[in-house]
């Protein structure tokens, strides 16, 4: 989910203070990236660019429970944040990088049994959880991996846009994201169930 701007939620609530508005309803300051409307509106706005994406990723359970919600702050280009982890996830079985650009750390280690310990906290305050959770390592992986190539494809593919976006476009059209991604899913792929 991308992050609507402040004035877009008081024009879309009609509350006068953008923090209230998602106080009382969080879900209200996130654009679906399956709602065609709500995205092309971003990205018409002054302030959108595909180098500085404000978003966030709610992962949800088997059993529809969520893993990571509304809880968990959202996060400047945070896609990369978890691409970066589980790439050091493969390397080195942990991981432990910075989520956005403000002081939260995302943790993930690898367990027995194919299981995957994860972690959102705040840097400067560790005993400050944000969400904590143990589950499937291969189902979890290939979910965000399928979410992030899903968002970029929306955003390179599928939204076009008037507004001269060019050039805060990736390089090569985001080849390198699929190529990362691409990677990574081979990785996963062969982990064991």
């Amino acid at each position: 989910m991308l992050v609507k701007p402040g004035s877009f939620i008081e024009e879309e609530t009609g509350i006068d203070n953008w923090l209230i508005a998602v106080t009382q309803m969080p879900e209200v300051r996130y654009a679906d990236v399956y709602d065609r409307k709500q995205v092309e509106r971003l990205m018409m706005s002054q302030k959108f660019g595909l180098d500085a994406l404000q978003m966030a990723i709610h992962v949800f359970d088997q059993s529809g429970h969520p893993l990571i919600g509304y809880e968990v702050p959202s996060g400047m280009n945070i896609w990369q944040d978890y691409l970066r982890a589980i790439r050091k996830l493969m390397e080195q079985g942990k991981a432990c990088v910075s989520y956005g650009i403000d002081p939260y750390l995302l943790e993930m280690e690898c367990l027995a049994n194919g299981q995957l310990r994860c972690a959102i906290r705040m840097e400067l305050d560790p005993q400050d959880v944000f969400t904590q959770f143990v589950t499937s390592e291969k189902a979890f992986l290939l979910e965000l991996l399928r979410a992030i190539e899903f968002l970029w494809n929306k955003l390179l593919h599928e939204y076009h846009t008037q507004s001269g976006l060019d050039i805060a476009k990736p390089r090569n059209d985001g080849e390198d994201i699929f190529i990362e991604i691409d990677s990574l899913h081979e990785w996963v792929s062969q982990l064991p169930e």
